[in-house]
């Protein structure tokens, strides 16, 4: 009895595994998002194939997110989405041509990571941009709350990843942890 009350504790205290990506997304997942961009209104909408994966939580799919190009209604320049799609549930936010980011004309994602894993789980997306001035990688620093599949630019890291010169998902890994 002793030792199963150990192995209990032992596996109440265990850290859970990271979270890993995997690829490719399924074309389920492409569908899903195709569709929510839709809704959203969003045109000449292109899934990003080399830069959207299965999200594996141990040895099974707990998510896919996918990256991609779209414009939004009412904006000047190409954006660009970071998007979950979770059972039946879809999240899809624009990031550069939007918002905070509405002067940066999207050149498509060049590299995604997991950067911290927990309720919380923040995803880095290095996004290739253009501004009338250069051509730069874009770090963007998104928080993902998996028990209700919501996604948020998380402005203050993002603007810190890009102040500090975090070109690369390992960079971005250094700052936020």
């Amino acid at each position: 009895m002793l030792a199963g009350l150990v192995a209990l504790a032992a596996s109440a205290t265990a850290t859970p595994a990271p979270l890993t990506l995997a690829g490719p997304a399924g074309p389920a997942a492409r569908t899903a998002v195709l569709a929510e961009a839709k809704r959203q209104q969003m045109t000449e909408v292109a899934v990003a194939a080399a830069q959207s994966f299965r999200v594996l939580d141990g040895g099974s799919t707990a998510a896919t997110l996918l990256t991609g190009e779209g414009n939004m209604p009412g904006t000047t320049f190409a954006g660009c989405f970071v998007a979950t799609v979770q059972g039946d549930d879809t999240m899809l936010i624009p990031t550069l041509g939007y918002g905070n980011y509405e002067a940066e004309t999207c050149g498509g994602p060049l590299a995604v990571g997991i950067l911290l894993s927990g309720a919380t789980t923040r995803i880095g997306v290095i996004f290739k941009s253009y501004s009338r001035d250069a051509v730069e990688r874009v770090p963007i620093v998104i928080d993902w709350d998996r028990s209700n599949n919501t996604l948020l630019i998380d402005e203050e890291a993002s603007s810190r990843a890009l102040d500090s010169g975090a070109k690369t998902i390992p960079a971005l890994r250094r700052l936020v942890s």
